[in-house]
């Protein structure tokens, strides 16, 4: 396909290590390792927090309903980074740089697609249909831990990137052609890990069919650029909206929204959720519509 021409420049620097048992030894020495650092991390945040007196310090960090303990969650996709770039150099004997990709247009890509995805938002915001603001308060001090948000959601949806859409997407391509195969392998891997074990399992297959579907258009917008800055940006984006905008207190993932409501309890016994509804299909239309701004704002 000639508009995916630039990704065979992106995965170059793979083909020389393109074994498929390479690639599965690699990946599961990154999760093995990403598994070992986090029950590690979640050990030391439980020490000090029983040596401070700060009990709620390894709790916080795995809901994440606090801005320190989300914060902690989010900068420790850290030890996930290392890891793939780890592999990379010791397993591939390449560079960390090159699941980057393309260099020379790196940043102005990256802002550019954060700027498209912004004004989708943004459109979401004050077209219809509107929604009430009662009841939410703005919580001021996380209004001024705002770039250190940011930084910490830049950490975690570029890890996730670094690994999904740079070593999976580069290795699965260096060996097998097939767009098929290269595009839907690494999503859908990507789609199970976000797959909630303890939820049920029409919301946890719902989550992964979108969480798929969005790393459909990552994986899109990097074959198409030749470089991880559109997809980092895409997820980015998304992310900073998910996590900064508006929660409910004591909700997973709620300790950095600068607008928090009051935690609702539903109204009693709800209708079972059809796996596919109106809902649904209205959630899937989000990554399209971003996916599409972005490809109109990089000219791709």
């Amino acid at each position: 396909m000639k508009s995916y021409a630039p990704h065979d420049r992106y995965i170059a620097p793979a083909l020389p290590s393109a074994d498929f048992p390479r690639l599965v030894i690699g990946y599961a020495i990154i999760e093995a390792a990403y598994y070992v650092s986090q029950h590690a991390f979640s050990l030391l945040l439980l020490l000090i927090g029983e040596t401070t007196g700060f009990s709620d310090l390894e709790p916080s960090y795995e809901y994440g309903d606090t801005a320190l303990g989300l914060l902690l969650q989010l900068f420790s996709f850290v030890f996930l980074a290392l890891a793939v770039i780890g592999v990379t150099w010791a397993h591939h004997s390449r560079s960390g740089w090159t699941l980057l990709g393309r260099l020379d247009r790196f940043i102005p890509t990256l802002i550019a697609t954060v700027g498209a995805c912004a004004a989708v938002f943004a459109a979401l915001e004050v077209l219809p249909p509107f929604y009430s603001f009662e009841g939410g308060e703005l919580q001021f001090g996380r209004i001024a831990l705002l770039p250190l948000s940011m930084l910490a959601i830049l950490v975690q949806t570029g890890t996730e990137e670094l690994l999904y859409r740079g070593y999976l997407q580069q290795q699965f391509a260096a060996r097998f052609s097939s767009p098929v195969i290269w595009m839907v392998a690494p999503n859908l891997m990507f789609g199970l890990a976000h797959w909630d074990l303890g939820g049920d399992f029409v919301t946890s297959a719902q989550y992964m069919m979108w969480t798929f579907l969005f790393g459909l258009a990552c994986t899109d917008l990097t074959a198409r650029t030749g470089s991880l800055a559109a997809a980092m940006g895409f997820h980015f984006a998304n992310n900073a909206y998910v996590f900064l905008f508006w929660a409910e207190e004591t909700t997973p993932d709620s300790g950095l929204a600068v607008l928090l409501f009051p935690y609702w309890e539903g109204t009693g016994d709800a209708a079972p959720v059809p796996l596919f509804d109106l809902i649904f299909f209205n959630d899937l239309a989000l990554p399209v519509v971003l996916w599409l701004a972005v490809r109109l704002a990089i000219r791709r």
